[in-house]
């Protein structure tokens, strides 16, 4: 497989035949891995017929009753909108489809997530990835169908990053989701500590969170981060017991 860190997510497609182009789709870019959240459509007989010679990714498909469920053992989350945040949205800026790192770059799994055909992801959902992109359109005609969307993605990646495995690959692992939450949340801490107003904090705390989210960091930077965080929390705290003795 030349993409074999990939996994397509769908949440909750509302028509069994999109999800049997997308297995489609995903076999002409190499990518085998298929996860749907919601109904189970594997025996659906359009999605079966759609997928012609795909129907082996159909059926080893796995079905999760919810996002966070299907995105367990993943190390990065990169979630498909068609809403644009701008820069004035801080609370998640999204990408464009060409910005997207070379998911080739480490030895971990990239989830791509795809909303439902009639609204997309919902803004908890989105909030669970750790980047958004979105595909180039013509502003009369936004919106693309939902198996459209996976192989136009995936024709981008595969165009750009494919070649690159020729290339010796990092041996460095990337970071998990649970440590680069362990540095957010000792920079947490250390905003707490400092005369910021208070209703600024949580911009903030989401602003860092985006920042992070969109480097495809390695455990031992992730590791470092969080020595250096720790260190920055003890030193505010310590100093904040100073100004506060008698």
């Amino acid at each position: 497989m030349e993409l074999p860190e990939l996994i397509i997510v769908l949440v909750q497609p509302e028509t069994p035949g999109n999800v049997g182009f997308v297995a489609r789709a995903m076999a002409n870019f190499g990518i085998s891995n298929l996860s749907i959240v919601g109904a189970d459509p594997r025996e659906d007989e359009q999605a079966r017929i759609y997928s012609v010679h795909a129907l082996d990714i159909l059926e080893s498909a796995e079905i999760f009753p919810d996002l966070p469920s299907a995105l367990e053992g993943t190390h990065v989350a990169w979630a498909a909108t068609a809403r644009a945040g701008g820069n004035l949205s801080v609370t998640r800026a999204v990408v464009s489809l060409t910005e997207l790192p070379d998911p080739t770059s480490l030895n971990g799994k990239v989830a791509l997530v795809f909303g439902r055909e009639s609204s997309g992801l919902t803004n908890e959902e989105i909030d669970a990835c750790d980047l958004v992109f979105s595909i180039p359109t013509s502003a009369r005609y936004p919106s693309i169908n939902l198996s459209h969307a996976v192989a136009v993605t995936l024709y981008d990646l595969f165009v750009r990053y494919v070649p690159k495995r020729k290339q010796a690959l990092s041996g460095a692992r990337p970071a998990t989701r649970q440590e680069r939450d362990q540095v957010c949340k000792f920079i947490d801490e250390v905003m707490d500590c400092l005369p910021i107003p208070e209703h600024r904090k949580p911009i903030m705390k989401r602003v860092f969170r985006n920042l992070l989210s969109r480097s495809y960091i390695t455990g031992r930077e992730a590791f470092t981060m969080t020595g250096f965080a720790r260190v920055l929390r003890d030193l505010v705290l310590e100093k904040d017991k100073d100004y506060s003795a008698p």
